[in-house]
């Protein structure tokens, strides 16, 4: 994920209208002025973002440097390098964490963006893959919404050999194939649990599920991204 900030003509625009925050340089930006939150005071994060304003309460507009996809991004969520790759073209993986810490709960994110790829045009081996890699032997709920297709699953998992007080974990996975193009589609993975174990984590399966929903709702594919 290196898009860089554009830089608003006044503080006043930037609160009236917000600032676009790609394709421009992320140095000449003064994080002060921008909403103090992780993912605009986070540099390598606040390449994604595409506006200061909120989309929703507690999430801003994240689009992946192909210009692929765009997706909901919570306020509090940090961009993870390690996590996250692009072959420059027709590829590219973005991970990312939300940490709460007044809730003390953790939302691990990966988003695997792939075009022109034969395998993503063909759910039955997406399924399979993704069933074999999240140890899943159920079905997946298939939905199909304005200019895709969704395939998502869903399971609880407890952490083996483990004194954790909280030592479960609420784990949402699939599948979104774009309808109205061929060889284009997004593999995901939402994992929310408590961070630490000496703190209240009031974790609610439905809560999860909610905020789980949200981002995968969100996920949209962009006409014009690098092909």
């Amino acid at each position: 994920m290196k898009k860089i900030i554009l830089i608003c003509t006044s503080i006043l625009l930037a609160l009236t209208t917000g600032c676009s925050t790609n394709d421009n340089k992320t140095k000449a930006v003064n994080p002060k002025d921008l909403p103090q939150v992780p993912a605009f005071q986070d540099e390598k994060t606040r390449e994604y973002m595409v506006s200061t304003i909120e989309e929703e309460p507690g999430y801003y507009v994240l689009e992946s440097k192909l210009k692929g996809f765009r997706m909901l991004f919570p306020w509090d969520g940090e961009y993870l390098p390690d996590y996250s790759t692009s072959n420059g073209e027709n590829s590219e993986s973005i991970g990312f964490q939300s940490d709460n810490e007044k809730s003390n709960i953790l939302l691990d994110a990966q988003i695997s963006y792939y075009n022109k790829s034969t395998f993503i045009n063909s759910p039955e081996t997406m399924l399979h893959q993704i069933s074999n890699e999240n140890g899943y032997k159920g079905d997946f709920k298939k939905e199909k919404t304005a200019g895709k297709t969704v395939y998502a699953a869903s399971k609880k998992s407890t952490f083996k050999n483990s004194a954790r007080k909280y030592n479960y974990s609420f784990q949402y996975f699939g599948y979104i194939k774009s309808s109205s193009e061929e060889y284009l589609g997004i593999v995901y993975s939402f994992i929310v649990r408590c961070k630490k174990d000496d703190k209240p984590c009031a974790l609610d399966e439905d809560q999860a599920r909610e905020r789980a929903d949200t981002l995968i709702r969100s996920i949209t594919f962009l006409e014009g991204g690098k092909r």
